[in-house]
């Protein structure tokens, strides 16, 4: 493989969705694109678990800073998948997500993600430190690694 991204322990949340007809490509399988569309899925139900609907924490946004994808095997119409999510690489402004995706009746996985993102004030239009209450709800202590 050309990319590697190496997955941590420490899973704070799990996703599960089903692939449909709409997540397959011309080839009969999961579609790269699509594959984009179920890390933005996972990352928004963990942001809304925590209480923040549309990955909004006291009137601060996210910004996507940049996507690694590894893929493993296929997927296809009517697999279930379990998204596991995990926080890494974190930092004064966002961090990495890191998601991988396992297809449940055989435990094949399917792809690994590496998603970073800033927390980013709309209002001003510029990068912001994380809000402490994120930290809180995620569980993120900054004397521990995570």
């Amino acid at each position: 493989m050309r990319v590697s991204i190496e997955f941590p322990e420490n899973v704070i949340f799990n996703y599960s969705m089903t692939i449909t007809k709409a997540h397959e490509n011309s080839g009969g399988h999961l579609a790269h694109d699509k594959v984009v569309t179920i890390i933005g899925d996972c990352r928004d139900a963990w942001f809304e678990s925590m209480g923040f609907p549309g990955c909004i924490v006291e009137s601060i946004g996210i910004v996507n800073s940049d996507l690694m994808l590894m893929y493993i095997a296929e997927g296809f119409h009517n697999d279930e998948l379990g998204v596991e999510l995990a926080l890494g690489d974190m930092n004064k402004y966002g961090g990495d997500m890191l998601m991988r995706a396992t297809r449940t009746h055989d435990d094949q996985e399917l792809f690994r993600a590496k998603s970073g993102f800033v927390f980013y004030d709309y209002q001003q239009r510029k990068v912001t430190k994380r809000p402490t209450i994120f930290d809180q709800k995620a569980g993120i202590n900054e004397n521990k690694a995570l």
